[in-house]
């Protein structure tokens, strides 16, 4: 299948799905790695869209910090997101917090039969997703498209729901746009990268600056819009490309940070919705059939895009970086 037809087949089992809607206080997303950059996104992505707390927390965290995180006073739903559904430390946090009566758990995975989904009280397998690669792709965006779902789901928010209906034609859409991104990824003087997103969207920019990590070993960070100028932005160089994720909330604040990125020299590269006023060094448009919130997936191809394109020009396989394997276990 191809990535549209996967996210059709996303939505299609998320919404044949029964949640409880049971009451609780906190709705806690975790992860390891690309899930708990995906957990960022979707957690303020839930807030947002059902008006409940919601927070992102590593999964180690859950165990070696319990009462950091969890309070005797809280009820919980805890919602852990995993591709293989083998990872320890999700293993280790869903055992560690089984048997405490004020915790609901929720699994997200690639692969049903595992053991983190059985450590859950309930599931979204998305069992058509099988990577052979190691780097975390379609996964990505069907484990977050799925979580989009969910909450535009049981908020019964059905104008959230009928835009999110049209992400897998965006997507498709996106994924045929890439060669714009060439100027950037083949270019050897460009040596540093970094990733700007600020909301939501500031999980998509750390899950874009480890995929560029993984794929390729460039040099490369990730920072909210207007944190970049508290430090940050003394880094930047003639070799330097920062790709900003705009959304209406940073517009009237981008355009001055892109002139003080561009004064130093850097190479701006923005991606969303922008005015004719705005301008960079290269601008990918996002579709406007959608608002901000809900097309997160759709901006997810451009920078897999800029990691997968930078990892063929520089010779590197994309598919098996070096010193990673598709399954972190501790032994």
């Amino acid at each position: 299948m191809t990535q549209d037809q996967k996210l059709e087949k996303t939505k299609d089992i998320v919404q044949s799905i029964t949640f409880n809607e049971s009451a609780v206080d906190v709705v806690l997303f975790t992860g390891c790695g690309t899930s708990f950059y995906l957990a960022i996104a979707a957690a303020r992505y839930y807030q947002a869209v059902t008006g409940e707390f919601a927070i992102a927390v590593p999964a180690s965290e859950l165990f070696l910090h319990t009462e950091t995180y969890i309070l005797k006073n809280k009820k919980y739903l805890i919602i852990g997101i995993s591709r293989s559904g083998t990872t320890s430390e999700i293993i280790m946090s869903l055992e560690h917090l089984k048997g405490d009566e004020k915790i609901r758990t929720m699994a997200v995975t690639c692969n049903g039969g595992t053991p983190m989904a059985k450590l859950t009280d309930e599931l979204i397998a998305l069992n058509d997703i099988s990577e052979k690669s190691v780097v975390m792709t379609q996964s990505f965006s069907n484990m977050l498209y799925a979580l989009q779902l969910y909450a535009a789901k049981i908020s019964r928010r059905t104008d959230m729901m009928e835009q999110l209906e049209k992400i897998p034609a965006l997507v498709k859409s996106a994924l045929g746009n890439g060669k714009q991104l060439l100027q950037v990824t083949e270019d050897a003087t460009k040596k540093r990268f970094i990733f700007l997103g600020s909301g939501a969207y500031n999980g998509l920019a750390k899950e874009a600056t480890l995929k560029l990590k993984e794929m390729t070993q460039t040099e490369c960070e990730s920072y909210s819009n207007l944190e970049f100028r508290h430090g940050p932005i003394s880094i930047v160089d003639h070799e330097t490309v920062v790709i900003l994720f705009t959304q209406n909330e940073t517009k009237e604040y981008d355009q001055a940070l892109i002139k003080d990125i561009q004064k130093l020299g850097g190479f701006v590269v923005v991606i969303g919705i922008v005015s004719k006023e705005l301008q960079a060094d290269l601008i990918l448009n996002l579709s406007n059939q959608v608002d901000d919130l809900n097309r997160l997936v759709e901006a997810v191809p451009y920078f897999q895009l800029i990691a997968y394109q930078s990892a063929i020009f520089k010779g590197c396989n994309p598919d098996k970086p070096r010193n990673l394997t598709q399954v972190v276990n501790l032994s």
